[in-house]
């Protein structure tokens, strides 16, 4: 009996050194990634994606979902140190120069051999960096471009096909074909050619460089030593910006949809309000989900179909607008597990998995050239080619910041006749100009002059009168008819009454 006591006795001991030893055991700490709401159901998505990864390497991993109205904020003050930072997390392709420029996020080149750049479109490989640095701080996670999207059935009805808008100015008539007819919805809702959010839109400067681009102006320019400086008083900017306005002077678009901004203007497409809008192309890949899983494919636009079109051609041709999101490690962080996490989220299968899911596109070649098999997915993937973002520099956030101030307060004179003029329009693109060369630590010189800008806007302007009228109104016709003839009918009148007269006296 005693010997079996101990047996016993040593296998409580055994057991209770085994659950002392387990418990003491560290547990592996999960890996966060924060992100931004990318899609319908961004965290449902991407801790999908992360299942495999914990899966392989048995380390858990946990995501938060940043809002964008607090992203900055929430990121700025965790590269600081001030708060917690994550371990992997999302930046805009703009913020990728500011934080790098600040040391906050972690140089990345001795990892190239496994990130392999030459599998990444250039435009997207491009915002990895600060611009001619030879160091890189992201790898490429989504690519942001922004086409012209069209309701099908609107333009079947209309009889507008691709090349009716491949033009500025086919584009422009093709939005008169569609007001002109006025239809009616069966809510009661009206449908317009186009619409575009107005002053404050948090895209507002996106919004204007399509139309900048295609026409060969841009927001800064290099001068012959290198150095950046503003270039919104050049004649190819303006000519842009007054195309961008001429669908406002044109009533191509009515004043008040200066009031909403995006998200608003998307709501009215997807309603089949609209027949054309430049947005995000996640709306496509919508159109191919029901609503229950975050889609539009019960919507009004489900129903109707979706088209995707290029920017239509301006000057220089056609130039996207194209941004994105990357992904960083602070630098702080000395986790190597982070590094292979970074590096799990940028391969080809989980950039082709992803993107899918929240439409957007992928930035791998590879992957591109899959989806490029797509009628509407091969139209952005061309756009690429030509497609443009943002110039990559520590300066950009604060100098686009000053340009949605520069636009909103335009927007503000166009949206009330009565403040609109040419003195104020020059004062704005003047005062700009000067604060945004400020930021860039450039000296102001040989701004365009008042007298300048006057004669190059009136230029502009008169090459951007519609050349293609829609009838007017057979009543407004009939009394300006009338207007030209009045003169003449009364001096007949006159005539005929003293020759009346006359004859009447010779008879008596």
């Amino acid at each position: 009996m005693g010997i079996g006591k101990n047996r016993i006795i040593h296998s409580i001991l055994a057991l209770a050194i085994v659950s002392t030893a387990a418990m003491a055991a560290p547990k592996k700490q999960p890996l966060t990634v924060w992100i931004m709401p990318n899609g319908a159901s961004p965290q449902e998505i991407l801790e999908k994606r992360l299942e495999l990864y914990t899966k392989k390497t048995n380390i858990p991993t946990k995501v938060e979902v940043l809002d964008w109205g607090e992203a900055w904020t929430r990121i700025s003050q965790a590269l600081a140190g001030q708060t917690p930072a994550p371990d992997v997390l999302q930046l805009g392709t703009t913020w990728i120069p500011y934080f790098a420029s600040r040391k906050e996020i972690k140089p990345l080149n001795e990892y190239l051999s496994s990130i392999q750049p030459e599998r990444f479109v250039p435009v997207s490989w491009n915002t990895t960096h600060i611009d001619e640095d030879s160091i890189i701080y992201s790898i490429p996670w989504f690519i942001d471009i922004r086409p012209v999207l069209a309701n099908k059935r609107i333009l079947a009805e209309h009889g507008i096909t691709r090349d009716s808008i491949r033009t500025y100015e086919g584009f422009k008539n093709a939005i008169r074909k569609v007001n002109s007819k006025d239809e009616v919805l069966d809510d009661g809702a009206h449908v317009r050619g186009f619409a575009f959010p107005g002053k404050s839109d948090w895209n507002i400067p996106h919004n204007f460089a399509p139309w900048i681009w295609s026409n060969g102006g841009s927001f800064i320019k290099k001068d012959e030593n290198g150095k950046w400086h503003a270039n919104i008083l050049s004649k190819e900017t303006l000519l842009g910006i007054s195309s961008y306005l001429h669908f406002i002077m044109d009533t191509l678009v009515t004043p008040e949809a200066l009031q909403t901004n995006t998200a608003q203007i998307a709501q009215q497409f997807n309603n089949g309000e609209l027949a054309f809008i430049v947005s995000t192309s996640e709306i496509v890949m919508q159109t191919r989900f029901h609503g229950s899983m975050g889609g539009l494919s019960n919507a009004r636009i489900g129903r109707d179909s979706v088209m995707v079109f290029p920017i239509p051609k301006g000057k220089v041709g056609s130039v996207s607008f194209i941004g994105g999101s990357n992904l960083a490690i602070p630098t702080n962080n000395n986790r190597k597990e982070a590094i292979d996490l970074l590096l799990f989220l940028s391969n080809d299968e989980n950039l082709d998995a992803y993107t899918k899911q929240i439409g957007l596109l992928p930035p791998s070649r590879k992957v591109l050239q899959e989806w490029a098999k797509d009628e509407d997915y091969n139209i952005l993937v061309r756009a690429l080619e030509t497609g443009r973002a943002y110039v990559a520099i520590p300066e950009w956030g604060e100098l686009e910041q000053l340009l949605v101030a520069m636009f909103s307060a335009i927007w503000e004179q166009m949206e009330i006749p009565s403040l609109y003029s040419e003195d104020k329009l020059y004062e704005t693109f003047h005062q700009y100009s000067i604060e945004i060369d400020k930021k860039l630590n450039y000296p102001t010189t040989n701004l365009m002059t008042a007298a300048e800008f006057k004669a190059a806007w009136n230029k502009i302007n008169e090459e951007q009168k519609p050349q293609t009228e829609v009838a007017k109104d057979s009543t407004d016709g009939a009394i300006n008819s009338n207007m030209k003839k009045a003169p003449f009918v009364f001096v007949f009148m006159l005539v005929f009454g003293f020759l009346f007269a006359f004859i009447r006296k010779r008879k008596k």
